[in-house]
């Protein structure tokens, strides 16, 4: 009872200090399940509450149009306080970053930034961050990826050119703040990328620890054609540390194809190589996503060179519609590295909807991503029956 005082009250607050009206979303899950494997079974209630306010402001930058001037730009501002259960033992949850798509990775535009700097409109010193030398534009498929990881590179400025296309900058970087950087450490770098018309891009660039103890380099290049339905890329990076011994010098690259074939309807094939490991990979996929249906395959190939490693993916999922109100939906991923049986995930779900307000599920097992029983591992899964009733 005293946390949910505390909540109406900090609501409360929020509301009259920004003059927004918090909105409120619940929901209240009763659910019967029964492992097939175990055999055990039993019921459980969960409930959720979640209350959101926004700043009633929108994304607000602050410039000028003539000779020089500070410019500064605060946008997608969120902020949430959200109780997962309403028990006596749950901390209030504070949140700051609105997660638009569901999928938990803080995407752009999902979290506020600021972004400062002193401009013309084509020249501009940086001033609330700088071009970072974690450079990461080739990522391996499997293994032996080259991360680019400059020593100083904790806080700095770029200054920057950007006209008709082109755009060039030149970074200094420094270790520490003037508290902590003791041995005055520092890295430069540069950076440029060019449109070529409108389907190619080139871009590049490097960093160097040159008054850092460690004296590390890093690079990176990318080319890149895109022009419906056809995509092309070609990226790779590069990582020397002299600090190890014995000294290392990584390169890794990757290619990439991708091809729109119809609606729905895509293909893609990749290849890769990294000294970091001696790896090559590749890659290919087709994917098909058009309602009712979504399939896909996928085979991949790592280390051909020492000790060959396969990667085989089937997947299918079909929606039927048995009235407005009723759904049946069916998926099933197999998986085989060609060195076992391989791995079978089904998931089966009819709901119905008829119910104001509530929505009646009977689930068999789960997910890939969400736990899903392999079937093939000699393992049957989870029977479930739920019903969620939502605010």
């Amino acid at each position: 009872m005293k946390k949910l005082i505390v909540l109406l009250l900090t609501i409360a607050m929020v509301g009259a200090v920004f003059a927004q009206t918090p909105t409120l979303s619940a929901s209240s899950t009763l659910s019967w399940g029964w492992d097939l494997d175990t055999g055990y079974t039993g019921f459980a209630n969960t409930n959720k509450a979640t209350i959101s306010v926004l700043f009633p402001v929108d994304n607000v930058a602050k410039k000028g149009e003539a000779g020089w001037w500070g410019e500064i730009a605060v946008k997608d501002l969120y902020f949430k306080i959200s109780d997962k259960q309403l028990t006596t033992g749950d901390a209030l949850t504070f949140t700051d970053w609105n997660d638009k798509d569901g999928d938990g990775v803080k995407d752009s535009g999902e979290y506020a930034t600021l972004s400062a700097k002193i401009t013309n409109g084509m020249w501009a010193l940086s001033v609330s961050t700088w071009n970072k030398f974690d450079f990461a534009n080739a990522d391996a498929l499997y293994t032996g990826d080259v991360a680019v990881t400059i020593d100083a590179d904790k806080a700095g400025t770029s200054l920057s050119y950007t006209a008709n296309g082109l755009s060039v900058g030149v970074t200094a970087a420094s270790k520490a703040d003037w508290t902590a950087n003791t041995k005055n450490e520092y890295a430069l770098g540069a950076n440029a990328s060019y449109k070529v018309g409108d389907a190619i891009t080139v871009s590049g660039g490097v960093a160097y620890d040159a008054f850092d103890a460690t004296k590390q380099l890093g690079g990176t290049a990318s080319i890149a054609y895109s022009a419906a339905p056809l995509t092309v890329s070609v990226a790779t990076d590069l990582f020397y540390d002299p600090t190890p011994t014995p000294k290392t010098f990584d390169v890794d690259a990757l290619l990439t194809v991708g091809y729109a074939v119809m609606e729905g309807l895509d293909a893609e094939a990749d290849a890769y190589y990294s000294t970091g490991d001696d790896d090559a990979e590749a890659k290919v996929a087709v994917d098909y996503a058009v309602d009712p249906i979504e399939a896909g395959i996928w085979l991949g190939v790592a280390d051909p060179i020492t000790a060959i490693a396969y990667d085989l993916g089937v997947y299918a999922g079909y929606t039927y519609a048995i009235d407005p109100a009723t759904k049946l939906y069916g998926y099933a991923e197999y998986k085989n590295d060609f060195t076992g049986k391989g791995s079978l995930v089904p998931y089966v779900c009819l709901s119905n909807t008829s119910v104001t307000n509530t929505t009646l599920k009977l689930e068999y097992n789960a997910m890939p991503d969400d736990g899903g029983i392999d079937v093939l591992a000699g393992k049957y899964g989870l029977l479930k029956v739920s019903a969620k009733i939502s605010l």
